[in-house]
């Protein structure tokens, strides 16, 4: 009987020091003060923004008590406090939250485009244009870092405040076509400023490519007798714009002939007789003399024309750039009229095809019509439609010789490569 009681003794002593060593295991706790530290590069004063360089801040991770992968972000603002949004005082954030290009990695690197886009917006830029025309300074940047464990609300920790003194962007924004703009009684006189850019988008004339200053579209001008003068931007009444040589009224007549209609920069509106018909009228703007701008008009609409590249074995790997603008003419594939579906059908000798499709001639790199994300090649089945991904993959097939028929659909999301019918 004392030997039992003696091996239950030990039993109990046993279970209590698996118990103590159960208690032993690390918990996850959350952290009570919710606060965490950040530090940027003493070097960091001045930082002159440009691609391909990174902003570099420092993390201590928060104690939750247990080894775990944490996520970081990073709000920046241009004031020297950060604002919460708040819907019952209509109170906006005054911060933008960028991802670090590692999220998980308390070495933190924001990417160069996120932060100088970034500042642009919170100063109100959002286009090339208006950063070119904006004499963008250097700029006093306050940052601060959020940690969190994915699906753990209660892990949601922010950091100190770190001011970076000076940060100089640059224009992240692409060059785009600009826009002249047909204002009069089509719009009800509509005050061609950004306060009524919506309202304009349908009366625009596109420039043919960034600095061509040759602006061609297509308008349906109402019925009846018009009012309307030309309008290279959306300032104001005072805005620059092109009118009639002598600063009145002047009838004009559309045709199925292109017609010049003499301008000048004045205010003065041409004008339709109330036998006008409606329509579409083609206007082509040429302002490459700017001391002598020119306009024509012809009835009928225009159809835009644009273009995508197929780089790969047909075309011998030629670089998708400017130097072989001229080569990479017979390799486009065209949509016409903006439908936003490119087609094109090329005679392509026996050989195992790869390729992908550049949507410009601006180097080699990623293209959002690939096959696959990476580089990895991606076999294709003539005659089905597959979904194509930003990357720089290829497809591939093998070919008897003869003619084939690209479509990139944009609309759909795919590329097809079938034989044409006879």
């Amino acid at each position: 009987m004392k030997k039992l009681y003696i091996l239950a003794s030990l039993a109990v002593a046993a279970a209590s020091l698996t118990s103590c060593e159960a208690d032993k295991e690390p918990v996850y706790v959350a952290p009570a003060e919710k606060v965490f530290s950040i530090s940027a590069p003493a070097e960091d004063d001045n930082i002159v923004l440009a691609p391909g360089q990174v902003v570099e801040l420092t993390a201590v991770a928060p104690d939750y008590g247990i080894p775990v992968v944490t996520t970081y972000s990073v709000d920046l603002t241009l004031a020297d406090e950060f604002i919460e949004a708040n819907e019952e005082t209509g109170t906006e954030a005054n911060y933008i939250t960028l991802t670090p290009k590692q999220p998980t990695k308390t070495a933190i690197e924001l990417d160069d485009k996120d932060v100088t886009t970034a500042i642009c917006q919170l100063l109100g830029i959002n286009t090339f244009n208006e950063f070119e025309d904006a004499d963008v300074q250097p700029q006093k940047v306050t940052v601060r870092a959020n940690a969190r464990i994915p699906s753990i609300a209660s892990s949601n920790c922010v950091s100190n405040n770190v001011v970076l003194p000076s940060v100089t962007p640059y224009n992240p924004f692409p060059q785009v076509p600009g826009y002249c703009y047909l204002v009069g009684t089509n719009t009800d006189w509509a005050t061609p400023d950004n306060a009524n850019a919506t309202t304009y988008e349908k009366w625009s004339i596109e420039e043919t490519g960034v600095g061509t200053n040759i602006y061609i579209g297509s308008l349906n001008v109402p019925a009846g007798e018009q009012y309307f003068r030309f309008y290279t931007e959306l300032t104001g009444w005072d805005g620059v714009c092109l009118g009639t040589p002598s600063g009145g009224n002047e009838l004009i007549e559309f045709t199925d002939e292109e017609t010049s209609l003499e301008v000048a920069y004045t205010q003065g509106c041409f004008m339709t007789d109330a036998a006008w018909e409606g329509g579409y009228v083609t206007f082509t703007i040429d302002i490459t003399d700017k001391e002598n701008p020119k306009v024509y008009a012809k009835k009928g609409e225009y159809l835009k024309e644009t273009y995508v590249y197929l780089i790969g074995t047909p075309s011998n790997w030629a670089e998708p750039s400017a130097t072989n603008e001229k080569a990479l003419e017979a390799w486009r594939l065209v949509d016409r009229g903006g439908t936003g579906i490119y087609k094109a059908t090329f005679d392509i000798p026996e050989s195992e095809v790869y390729f992908r499709i550049y949507p410009g001639l601006t180097g080699w790199g990623a293209t959002p019509y690939a096959a696959a994300a990476g580089n990895a090649n991606v076999s294709m089945t003539l005659g089905s439609a597959i979904q194509y991904v930003e990357g720089e993959g290829c497809w591939t097939f093998n070919w008897k010789g003869g003619k084939l028929t690209f479509v990139l659909d944009t609309v759909e999301g795919t590329m097809t490569v079938s034989v044409p019918e006879e």
